[in-house]
């Protein structure tokens, strides 16, 4: 069995995952892989980018991120070069026997959906989400927005989803919702 789950950044997908973890799950942060593509794909990327982007000789992602939030074009070349090695990584891990939960934001975008046996959107206000993006990741208000608009809105991805689970209560309400879809899982 594999779940996908996305939502827009700082939606509670780390939530509802950690949830899904807690019931047998194993996750695949593709995040997580992302940051590994930057270390394998780092020459490409300097490439591309320049030098200015490292720190040290690694990738920075708060470097590289200020170019790709602010620039579409920029944010396609970096998929361009990452999101295929990303993709074939997920793949390898999703292979292997077990249930899976597969954490992407760009679980469409990158059609890791067509390895999902059940997609759930986490959606929240966009308010809820900058305000949990300052909190959590120290952002500005304006960089948080520009984060949260780049991605496409998951009403516009509705016809990839099996469940939409609203995140906008308190964490009770959520985490009760995200285990009853679990139990209907089975």
């Amino acid at each position: 069995m594999v779940v996908g789950i996305t939502g827009n950044y700082c939606s509670g997908k780390n939530t509802a995952c950690a949830i899904f973890e807690e019931s047998g799950y194993r996750v695949i942060d593709v995040d997580r892989v992302g940051h590994e593509a930057l270390k394998v794909k780092k020459d490409e990327i300097v490439r591309q980018f320049g030098e200015d982007v490292l720190t040290g000789g690694a990738v920075d992602r708060k470097k590289l991120g200020s170019i790709v939030f602010c620039s579409e074009q920029a944010k396609q070349e970096l998929e361009r070069i990452v999101h295929p090695w990303m993709t074939r990584e997920v793949k390898l891990r999703v292979a292997g026997d077990g249930r899976w939960v597969v954490n992407a934001a760009l679980l469409v975008e990158m059609c890791l959906w067509v390895l999902c046996d059940f997609v759930i959107a986490v959606t929240a206000e966009e308010e809820r989400m900058i305000d949990r993006a300052v909190a959590r990741d120290g952002l500005s208000r304006d960089e948080a927005l520009q984060r949260i608009r780049s991605q496409i809105p998951y009403k516009e991805k509705l016809h990839f989803v099996d469940k939409v689970i609203d995140n906008n209560g308190d964490v009770e309400e959520f985490t009760h919702e995200v285990r009853t879809v679990i139990a209907n899982l089975g």
